[in-house]
């Protein structure tokens, strides 16, 4: 098995572990309800609590027990509605009570019927329900007394049927119908009037079953959706109470009521919600951000991040409004905008509202919050290594968060004033928050953790660091040389979409090692003078030349440089062999290879693993040839260019890098562009003849102390004095 398969199989494994363990916490906190042992209560509706039940947390929720009971004790209110009085029934019961009368009259005059006659005519009046002892005493009334109970009948009929007369008001109007008969009737009088008159008495206005039915449900719909809120502590239920539906509703809320059959359901439920989201994840940056995907130790703190922020909503998201208003879950955004660029910040944003929806039971409204919030603050943060641009996002995140709870609060049909400017509050405080935290969190990853972020890679670059500062002073040959090489692999990054900060900044640093020795490098020697003449021994010299890259490493792990600025300067020579005093020594044993350790003159690697790294090897070698050669056309230095490329390739320099021959040629382009700018040739203008002699400052001078005869040996001599 090759070293490059065993790398890549290591990361795989290690990537895997890093996914199981993702999963495993991030499901452990979206079903987390389901995986403490429930410290809530067993009751249902109709049983009597044994002992006060109070609120774990404070929570506002919308009400479906109470909104329900407000709406139906609206309708109840309502009464019926009935259809304006008839005055065709009431003209009809007159004219019938007109006839009754005259009838009996009819009855009392006829002289010819005997009293059983007269009292079988009466009963015949199937209208009136009249005892057979009324009907005696109509028959044996005077006239006058006739007459008044007559005039009575009829008088106070047509009073009481110009009135609304219902069904349901009946009884009402017939006990009242003694107070409508005149004063001056005597009581035997009365109850036979009053008789004859509820029989005769009939409603005149009619039940609408339509109208009414309309009108409760408007009655209905007035009511607006009722919300229940209780403070952390505050009584749910009190001991000796009956449970009602409301009271279970707001158990159900509290989430102290965790049937045990559903605890399985709840975990696979969101084992499944995990999975989806993170192989989507995955996948996305495999295919589009294989970069990202492959660097183990920024998965690991992307990871982690996200789990952070996603127990942090666990824990702030699901209190009270407010509270989950001001949780700065943007800031993640910002964090992995500064430290992934926009494409990762984006689908891990997505991923993390999608999660925090299931957190807060489903919630849209705080799914937004994360996503819109983080989107906005992904859109409008442009340049990462400035402070003042992550509290302008913040201030854009604040706005976005206040139309968001606005949108909600007014879909949902609240306008209470106290709450808007709660909220809208909330939402720009939380602005100012996310800024806060995501500078602070760039800060303690740069330094605690000891990561590359883009304030890091800032900081690290300013001349007046003390390592660049040394290298300055003491190597200025070797200064000028890793800011050229800096440029160079800059621009090469930025073409094939490399991290073009990190390899600039790791190029300033990757020849530190240099500083021990600087004069046995060509760059820092004076004209003429080589120290490798003087030691005329090709082992001394070779191990000194190679001991730039362990002393760089040393140098730079003692000043707390990130892990990937001392891979760099370990790799950016791989294992290269120094040929100029390889083959020095094989002069001195007469060419017997068995006699000379080849492994004595190479660099101890290992070769590039990153295309970081691999930029900054090609471009180092690139700016050394290219300077110690001075080409003078473009097609020489497209040669030189593309016989270290070759070179590298054939020496398997680039096989673990994740360079792609497309990588290369647009390295290639960029290289011989830049180099040729560089280098171009300059115009040898006349001396006048009062000028000065010329300076060594302005007489190009190739520094070729040392056998030059090619491309590739051109390489092997500089690089055997670098």
């Amino acid at each position: 098995m090759s070293k490059l398969t065993e790398t890549l199989l290591s990361r795989q494994v290690a990537l895997v572990l890093l996914g199981v363990t993702f999963v495993a916490t991030a499901t452990a906190l979206i079903a987390y309800n389901a995986l403490v042992p429930s410290q809530g209560v067993t009751l249902a509706a109709g049983q009597v609590a044994a002992a006060d039940i109070t609120a774990p947390r404070s929570i506002t929720y919308e009400s479906d027990v109470l909104t329900r009971l407000a709406r139906q004790a609206a309708s109840d209110a309502i009464r019926d509605v009935y259809d304006p009085p008839n005055p065709g029934v009431a003209r009809q019961q007159i004219q019938l009570a007109r006839r009754i009368l005259d009838y009996m009259d009819n009855v009392r005059h006829d002289s010819y019927a005997t009293p059983n006659q007269q009292q079988a005519d009466m009963v015949a009046i199937s209208t009136l329900s009249l005892n057979p002892n009324m009907n005696s005493k109509l028959l044996t009334l005077s006239d006058t007394a006739w007459k008044e109970v007559d005039s009575q009948v009829m008088g106070v009929l047509e009073r009481t049927m110009r009135d609304d007369i219902r069904d349901n008001n009946l009884d009402a109007i017939y006990a009242n119908l003694p107070n409508l008969v005149g004063a001056t009737v005597d009581e035997q009088q009365t109850d036979l009037i009053t008789a004859m008159l509820k029989d005769l008495i009939k409603p005149n206005a009619f039940y609408n079953e339509e109208l009414t039915h309309e009108a409760r449900q408007q009655a209905a719909a007035a009511i607006t959706t009722e919300r229940r809120s209780f403070a952390q502590g505050q009584v749910v239920v009190r001991a000796g109470t009956i449970v009602t539906d409301a009271d279970m509703e707001a158990l159900t809320q509290l989430k102290l009521l965790q049937p045990p059959d559903r605890r399985l359901q709840a975990i696979a439920g969101a084992l499944l919600a995990v999975l989806l989201i993170s192989t989507l994840g995955a996948i996305y940056l495999q295919r589009l951000y294989s970069v990202l995907f492959h660097n183990l130790s920024q998965m690991v703190v992307l990871g982690s991040l996200f789990l952070v922020f996603l127990a942090g909503e666990r824990i702030f998201g699901t209190g009270n409004d407010f509270q989950s208003h001001i949780y700065p879950a943007a800031a993640f955004s910002l964090i992995i905008v500064a430290m992934s660029g926009t494409q990762a910040a984006i689908v891990l944003t997505g991923a993390l509202a999608a999660l925090v929806g299931l957190i807060t039971s489903n919630s849209l409204e705080y799914t937004m919050l994360v996503a819109v919030g983080g989107m906005a603050g992904i859109l409008s943060l442009h340049r990462t290594e400035r402070i003042n641009a992550y509290f302008r996002a913040g201030l854009i995140i604040g706005l976005v968060n206040v139309v968001l709870a606005l949108l909600f609060e007014l879909i949902q049909g609240n306008t209470d004033p106290f709450k808007l400017v709660m909220l809208s509050s909330a939402g720009m405080l939380n602005g100012v928050i996310v800024a806060g935290v995501a500078v602070t969190g760039l800060y303690l990853i740069s330094n605690v953790l000891n990561m590359p972020t883009s304030l890091r890679l800032i900081e690290l670059s300013q001349p007046g660091q003390p390592l660049l500062q040394r290298l300055l002073r003491e190597a200025p040959g070797t200064y000028q040389h890793s800011l050229q090489v800096a440029n160079l692999a800059e621009l090469a990054a930025e073409r094939i979409g490399a991290n073009a900060s990190l390899v600039r900044v790791a190029a300033l640093y990757h020849d530190i090692g240099k500083i021990i020795y600087p004069h046995f490098f060509v760059e820092n020697q004076v004209e003429g003078i080589n120290p490798h003449d003087e030691l005329d021994d090709p082992y001394r010299s070779a191990q000194i030349i190679i001991s730039h890259v362990s002393e760089g490493a040393k140098m730079a792990h003692k000043a707390r440089l990130p892990k990937i600025f001392i891979d760099c300067i370990l790799q950016h020579h791989g294992t290269t062999p120094v040929l100029y005093f390889y083959n020095r020594a094989l002069k001195d044993v007469n060419c017997d290879t068995s006699q000379v350790d080849k492994a004595r003159f190479s660099y101890p690697g290992p070769r590039p693993q990153t295309r970081e790294a691999a930029i900054l090897m090609l471009a180092d070698t690139s700016e050394s040839i290219t300077r110690a050669k001075r080409p003078q056309t473009k097609q020489e230095i497209e040669e030189i260019v593309q016989g270290i490329i070759e070179s590298r390739m054939g020496d398997e320099q680039l096989d673990e890098s994740f360079l792609t021959i497309n990588d290369l040629r647009v390295i290639r382009e960029v290289f011989v562009s830049t180099l040729q700018g560089m280098f171009h040739p300059r115009i040898v203008y006349p001396e006048l003849p009062s000028a000065a002699p010329a300076t060594p400052s302005t007489v190009v001078t190739p520094t070729t102390n040392l056998p030059i005869t090619g491309p590739r040996t051109v390489r092997t001599t500089q690089e055997s004095t670098r």
